[in-house]
C-alpha cells in the first residue's frame, strides 16, 4: 500500500513497556499523538512511564498490568483492551524474556517453557486477538521485536536464540497472509541495544568482547525513533546498529562461522570444569543473578545520565 500510515489518534498497544525499548517506544508513540496501551509485570513502572507520557502529551496510557509468562496472560490483555477502546490500531509485541544455561540442562523444564511463552506464544495469541479485526478493516500494523540472534547463538543463550528465531520466521510468514489486506508487518531486529538486559548478558563470558564490540551498541531512544519511522512509512525491517547489524543478517553463515572461532578460544578450558556445574545451571529470568545484574545496570545508567 502506497502513502504514508497516519499515526495521530490511532490505538497501540505495546507489551514490555516498564523499561528498554518498550519503554522508549511507548513514549515516542504517544509523542506522535497516539493512544497508548502499555503492559509489563510491574505496576509502578507502568505507572511512572503514564505519568510522564501524561507531563507531555495529551492523554494518560491505559496501564495494564499481566505477567505473559503464563499462558492465558496474553489473552486477559486482549480483554481488558477491547473492553477500554474496541480494539487496536497498531500491535507492538515487544516483551521479552531469558533463559541461560546449556541445551541439556534447559531442556523443556519450566523455565524453557515461561520464556517461550513471553516471547513466542504471547505473540501470536495476540496477533490472534486482534489481527482478524486489522484484517477486515483493512488497515494496521503490527511489530515483532525479533533478535539479531536468530541467526547466530552462543553456548548458554540456545534457548533464547531458539524462541527470537521462532518469532522472526512467524513475522514473515504473518506479512505474507497479510501482504494483500493492508495489514502492514514489521519485524525490528535489534542488535546490542543499551538496555537493562545488557547487565546479564555481561555475565556470560565472551560475549561481549565476541558480539558487542564488534557490532557496537546503539540507545534504546535511537531504536524507538526507528521503529517509529519504520510504522509511518510501512518498513519492512528495522535494524539496529543499522549497519553491522544488517551486514550479520544478511550473511549469517559467515558470521557464525567467526562466532564459532570465539567459543572455540573462550571455552577452551571449560573441559575440566564439574559435571554439576555444567549440567545444573538454569538460570531464568527471574533468577535473583539475572535481576541483580538489570537492576545493577539500571542504577549505573541512572548515574551515568
Amino acid at each position: 500500500m502506497d502513502g504514508e500510515f497516519e499515526l495521530k489518534g490511532r490505538r497501540v498497544l505495546v507489551t514490555g513497556a516498564s523499561s528498554g525499548i518498550g519503554r522508549d517506544l511507548a513514549k515516542a508513540l504517544a509523542a506522535q499523538g497516539m493512544r497508548v496501551a502499555v503492559v509489563a509485570r510491574r505496576a509502578d513502572r507502568l505507572e511512572q512511564l503514564a505519568d510522564e507520557v501524561e507531563r507531555e502529551s495529551a492523554e494518560r496510557p491505559l496501564v495494564l498490568v499481566a505477567d505473559l509468562s503464563e499462558r492465558g496472560g496474553a489473552a486477559g490483555i486482549a480483554a481488558d483492551v477491547r473492553e477500554a477502546w474496541g480494539g487496536v490500531d497498531v500491535l507492538v509485541n515487544n516483551a521479552g524474556s531469558s533463559v541461560g544455561g546449556t541445551t541439556w540442562a534447559v531442556g523443556d523444564g519450566e523455565v524453557a517453557r515461561r520464556a517461550f511463552e513471553v516471547d513466542f506464544w504471547a505473540p501470536l495469541a495476540l496477533i490472534g486477538a486482534f489481527v482478524p479485526d486489522l484484517r477486515r478493516r483493512g488497515e494496521g500494523a503490527v511489530v515483532n521485536v525479533t533478535s539479531l540472534r536468530q541467526a547466530f547463538s552462543w553456548p548458554m543463550f540456545g534457548h533464547s536464540s531458539a524462541a527470537k528465531a521462532a518469532l522472526a520466521i512467524s513475522t514473515e510468514t504473518l506479512r505474507l497472509e497479510l501482504m494483500s489486506y493492508g495489514v502492514h508487518v514489521v519485524e525490528v531486529v535489534p542488535g546490542p541495544i543499551d538496555t537493562p538486559s545488557q547487565g546479564p548478558t555481561a555475565l556470560i563470558r565472551g560475549f561481549t568482547e565476541a558480539v558487542h564490540d564488534r557490532l557496537g551498541v546503539a540507545s534504546s531512544g535511537q531504536l524507538a525513533e526507528m521503529i517509529v519511522d519504520a510504522i509511518r512509512h510501512r518498513t519492512d525491517r528495522v535494524f539496529c546498529p543499522e549497519e553491522t547489524t544488517r551486514a550479520v543478517y544478511e550473511s549469517p553463515v559467515a558470521w557464525r562461522a567467526r562466532i564459532a572461532d570465539d567459543v572455540r578460544r573462550t571455552y577452551a578450558v571449560d573441559a575440566a570444569l564439574p559435571d554439576d556445574i555444567v549440567d545444573g545451571l538454569v538460570v531464568g529470568a527471574d533468577d535473583p543473578m539475572v535481576t541483580a545484574a538489570r537492576d545493577g545496570w539500571e542504577r549505573e545508567h541512572r548515574s551515568a545520565t
